[in-house]
């Protein structure tokens, strides 16, 4: 389904709550941006970058900058919310006659394993629908709401700051993942108002005007939580740092037979190779682009940056930079 698939990323916003002059989509994390690896994870589902659409504003040249000229781009004019972005792209996109994922360029989270298994669900139910939601068990992150009747099926997504107390009781949110039967879905996009809090066009309201219509909306609820979670702040950033470098770390020792020494002192960036009983001391960083032989010992205390290191090198103390 893929070939009849076009994706819309929602990459206008401004860093307001980052304090920063980059755009939001534009912060690294261990050396890559966080829309490229939303990027990475749709061209992982077999879309290319013409099949892609990313919704911009005033911060067009650096994204195109970053990401390459290959996407297309649509211009957001006012940031009036997700539903007045998605129209912003409207030349690209409203006559398609196959699937539509629209998703927001802020999380770097979503892997092309969970966009597969929402393209599977949509196949399967035929919905008008499907998008991805996440159950919490602890703290409720303040998202929308996803709505059920009594029979379970969704009705609506209420966002937090409209949600009534009881509904912000709901543990299960929307992580803004959205994939639409584009033909049934687009032209009822203008139907969307903003009575809401923030006065804006929200795109959670075409649930409610999809089951207006009798139109079936499915939310498939994602394996791992973090799929809602974006980057809002620098505190987010810093989590996804964290995680991400959690998760390298992870696929090193298990995968490559890699021992790292206190690795909460240790960086390890996107991009990086070590070889088999390699070990890595404290105080290390391994940026981008970096590849390590088998038997080396690297650090304490060094920082190489796209460097070569030959099978049993030692280096500690370092600062190397290719």
């Amino acid at each position: 389904m893929a070939d009849k698939i076009k994706a819309v990323v929602l990459a206008a916003g401004k860093s307001t709550r980052m304090k920063s002059e980059l755009s939001k989509v534009l912060h690294p994390i261990l050396g890559r941006e966080i829309i490229r690896y939303l990027l990475d994870s749709l061209r992982g589902c077999g879309l290319e970058p013409e099949d892609i659409v990313v919704v911009v504003g005033d911060n067009r040249a650096e994204v195109e900058k970053a990401i390459g000229g290959s996407y297309l781009f649509a211009r957001q004019q006012e940031p009036l919310g997700t539903a007045h972005a998605l129209l912003s792209a409207a030349a690209h996109v409203a006559g398609h006659e196959g699937g539509l994922l629209v998703l927001v360029g802020d999380n770097p989270y979503i892997t092309a394993g969970e966009l597969g298994k929402l393209i599977a669900g949509h196949q399967r139910s035929a919905a008008a629908c499907t998008f991805i939601s996440a159950v919490f068990s602890g703290d409720i992150p303040p998202f929308g709401r996803v709505v059920r009747d009594g029979r379970g099926k969704v009705q609506r997504i209420v966002e937090e700051r409209d949600a009534s107390a009881k509904e912000r009781l709901i543990r299960e949110v929307n992580a803004s993942i959205y994939l639409f039967d584009n033909p049934r879905v687009f032209p009822l996009l203008a139907k969307i108002g903003n009575d809401n809090a923030k006065k804006e066009y929200y795109l959670t309201d075409i649930i409610a005007l999809l089951r207006r219509e009798n139109l079936d909306v499915e939310a498939v609820v994602a394996d791992d939580r973090d799929i809602a979670i974006g980057i809002n702040d620098r505190r987010d950033l810093q989590e996804a740092q964290r995680k991400f470098n959690l998760r390298a770390q992870q696929r090193l020792l298990l995968e490559s037979g890699v021992t790292i020494l206190q690795p909460e002192t240790v960086t390890i960036e996107h991009d990086v190779e070590i070889g088999r009983d390699t070990v890595i001391y404290p105080g290390t960083y391994l940026a981008a682009g970096t590849r390590i032989g088998r038997n080396c010992v690297i650090g304490p205390f060094a920082y190489l940056k796209n460097v070569r290191v030959a099978d049993g090198e030692k280096l500690e103390f370092v600062k190397k930079q290719g």
